[in-house]
């Protein structure tokens, strides 16, 4: 048996401060945790700098490392730094395509606010220590998985998301070519 759940944010913050904010009021539940860091993912899309601070804030911090890349000291690794870069940077789409009311016809332009995300909860994969999710893709025919686990505050944070990366239908491109 399966629920689907979809969680609301009122708009990509801007700022560190509204997404610290934001992740305080939704990551208490695995779900939210999910929203969460796919807001991570629109801000990465929008400004590599904030993105990069939202993605440390949203991440498990057994995988962060020292750095001035991220936030208050911590950042991804070089590795997920990588990764990002090479899997998102010149697809911004992939990160739009998991708020619903995106599509290919429209290049993914997110919504007006609120945006809302659809996830997949199956109950054999959630534990108080552990959670995997499924994240609805606009781009894609079936929900990818992120997996995710509290910190000791109760904040569920990311700690596999590479499904998450992988691209899906680009945009339609229209070509004018009447001359």
């Amino acid at each position: 048996m399966s629920n689907e759940r979809t969680v609301e944010v009122p708009g990509i913050p801007t700022t560190v401060e509204e997404f610290v904010a934001l992740r305080d009021g939704l990551a208490t539940t695995p779900h939210g945790g999910a929203a969460v860091f796919v807001v991570a993912l629109v801000a990465y899309s929008q400004d590599e700098a904030l993105g990069r601070a939202c993605l440390t804030i949203a991440v498990d911090g057994s995988l962060l490392s020292d750095g001035d890349q991220g936030y208050k000291g911590k950042q991804l690794s070089i590795v997920d730094m990588r990764n990002m870069k090479e899997r998102l940077g010149g697809k911004p789409y992939v990160a739009r395509s998991y708020i619903q009311g995106t599509s290919a016809a429209e290049a993914y332009a997110l919504p007006p606010a609120p945006l809302t995300i659809r996830i997949k909860e199956q109950p054999h994969d959630i534990s108080p220590e552990r959670a995997k999710v499924f994240v609805h893709s606009t781009a894609a025919d079936s929900p990818r998985p992120i997996a995710l686990v509290p910190n000791n505050r109760g904040i569920w944070k990311a700690r596999e998301w590479s499904s998450l990366q992988v691209g899906g239908r680009p945009p339609v491109v229209v070509v004018d070519d009447d001359l």
